[in-house]
């Protein structure tokens, strides 16, 4: 393992090697005698450890230096420490609020500079190992929610062998809309895999009404309709934030934006957008699918039944925001039902 590296970044060159005179049998030292420089050396090399600033440079002083480390994702943690002859306590505030950790002020003392420099490296070291930790136990939590959500969706492939390839397509429509839309990644991956169990409330409904050739009739129907809170109720009170957003998929994907869907008849707003992302996926697939009451459309009509209306679906029970996005991706929802189709 190498000695930990320094950046000194000092418009005089005389400081800059009393600073190297300090540090260098410790420390691996580079130089800058401007902030500028500065920029283009961290931004093409390997960042260093620490950086050491001076305050008063021409073009860009350290202040605005600073400010630039911070503002990027690439340097933002690397520890600065502003070294200079600027001693009054605003200025020192100013770096500070920066984002500086440290300010020394010239002449330095160099018992002092490195006794700084190694407890800030200490820091850094003990915060990089905590990150890691925190990402470790994170990505452990993350495989126990998905391995959750993998049994719970292969449980509800034992009441219908047609879920299988449906529930795999609905999360690639979930979270393509979902991207389309905007959101942020970690919130599209969620749906990608909540989405999964949009449907686990059915394996509480009869065989004989899931598998049921024909139409159901009304009692049968009440029954059918109540998978919905059935899924919620199994899903629920989870601490998983996938399981959370399951839960809430599973309870409102059959409402409708008109406010004429199931179990609650809510409308807009009211209807969480992972549902009424969920609801459009689920009508697309649904058409495109084989039904013992339907036949299987295909994507030309399926569109045209979503976007058009056939008198029993209407363009009005979608989120007109979430349709729009729909229409922009009916290739890739093409795309997605024949890479995965039933066989």
């Amino acid at each position: 393992m190498g000695k930990p590296k320094i950046l000194v970044v000092d418009d005089s060159r005389a400081n800059v090697l009393i600073l190297n005179e300090v540090l260098q049998d410790s420390y691996s030292v580079m130089a800058a005698t401007s902030g500028l420089e500065a920029l283009e050396l961290v931004h093409d090399n390997e960042s260093p450890d620490i950086i050491l600033l001076d305050v008063v440079m021409p073009e860009m002083d350290g202040y605005e230096t600073c400010r630039h480390l911070k503002a990027d994702e690439k340097t933002a943690k690397i520890p600065v420490l502003f070294v200079t002859d600027k001693d009054e306590v605003e200025d020192e505030a100013k770096g500070l609020d920066l984002g500086a950790v440290d300010y020394i002020i010239k002449p330095i003392s160099p018992p002092i500079l490195l006794a700084r420099v190694r407890n800030h490296l200490d820091l850094k070291r003990h915060q990089n190992k905590l990150e890691d930790l925190v990402i470790k136990r994170t990505m452990q939590l993350k495989e126990g929610y998905v391995d959750t959500i993998l049994r719970l969706t292969l449980a509800s492939e034992f009441k219908d062998e047609d879920t299988g390839k449906h529930v795999k397509r609905i999360s690639f429509y979930t979270k393509t809309l979902a991207e389309r839309m905007g959101f942020e990644p970690t919130y599209c991956e969620q749906i990608y895999f909540a989405s999964l169990m949009h449907d686990i409330g059915k394996v509480a409904i009869p065989d004989a009404i899931l598998l049921k050739e024909g139409p159901l009739d009304e009692q049968e129907w009440k029954i059918m309709k109540t998978h919905a809170e059935v899924g919620a109720k199994i899903l629920g009170d989870s601490k998983s934030p996938y399981l959370q957003m399951a839960e809430e998929i599973a309870r409102y994907h059959h409402e409708r934006w008109d406010g004429g869907g199931y179990p609650y008849g809510i409308k807009g707003e009211a209807i969480p957008m992972t549902a009424r992302i969920m609801n459009i996926a689920d009508q697309y697939d649904a058409l495109r699918s084989q039904r013992p009451y339907k036949p299987a459309f295909d994507h030309k009509k399926a569109v045209s039944i979503i976007t058009q209306g056939d008198g029993r679906t209407l363009p009005e029970h979608f989120d007109p925001e979430v349709l729009s996005a729909f229409v922009r991706l009916t290739d890739t929802f093409a795309d997605i039902f024949e890479t995965h189709k039933d066989k």
